[in-house]
């Protein structure tokens, strides 16, 4: 039974995304007023995407380094919602997509799926990741089936599918990420036993909140930022 209905939820869902009306656009390189930022923090740059800016800065040890300038968030909550962009990474970089996410606990207080340069950003930080913190992962909490994504300096496409408990992620046109949130009933603790940073269960997270990019102090890029609101269908 509980296949069948799974099977039917899917089948709903996609005639809900492929018949409901054109998506919203969030941001096509005109302006970026469907989002709140830093001032500085984010620009368009000539090709029409959008880009995270750095700052010179000084630590506690009176040592210069460089930062980011801060997230870019939705001005609106969304709860169900089909997102779809593209994105491009720098070498090295670590960024996310964040969603039903509360923007001042952005790490604690919601949902990430991870983008990063795999080989890059391990090399930098000199020790292997756990494949749940890899690109395209559930954040923490799963890893995905693969990684279709272009050489680092390409543009990649991502699409972001949540519907209730289900969240499905692909990149580059590829499945891979399909999960149901309820599984993580435990603060800390996968459903396959493995730990994680989340000092609540999952499965207890809002399922409403901002929609956000991070700049996690390497330069990503973002562009075709569309969404269409599952949640008034």
């Amino acid at each position: 039974m509980n296949k069948v209905l799974a099977l039917l939820a899917v089948t709903i869902l996609g005639s809900q995304v492929a018949c409901s009306d054109p998506p919203a656009v969030l941001f096509d390189g005109s302006g970026l007023d469907a989002f709140e930022f830093q001032e500085g923090g984010w620009e368009i740059e000539s090709d029409g995407s959008m880009v995270c800016r750095m700052e010179e800065v000084t630590n506690k040890k009176g040592e210069k380094q460089v930062k980011g300038m801060g997230y870019i968030w939705t001005r609106n909550d969304y709860s169900d919602f089909a997102l779809s962009l593209s994105y491009k990474l720098s070498e090295g970089a670590n960024s996310g997509v964040f969603y039903r996410t509360d923007k001042d606990n952005a790490v604690q207080g919601g949902f990430e799926i991870q983008l990063m340069d795999n080989e890059g950003f391990q090399k930098h930080k000199g020790a292997k990741l756990d494949a749940r913190k890899l690109n395209g992962s559930f954040y923490e909490g799963m890893a995905p089936s693969s990684d279709p994504s272009n050489p680092i300096g390409q543009w990649n496409t991502m699409t972001l599918v949540c519907a209730g408990p289900s969240v499905k992620v692909s990149i580059n046109g590829t499945n891979i990420i399909d999960v149901n949130v309820d599984d993580w009933d435990t603060a800390g603790r996968n459903p396959d036993g493995t730990p994680n940073k989340f000092k609540i269960a999952l499965k207890d997270l809002p399922r409403t909140g901002r929609i956000g990019f991070q700049n996690h102090g390497q330069v990503v890029w973002f562009k075709d930022v569309k969404i269409r609101d599952l949640a008034v269908q």
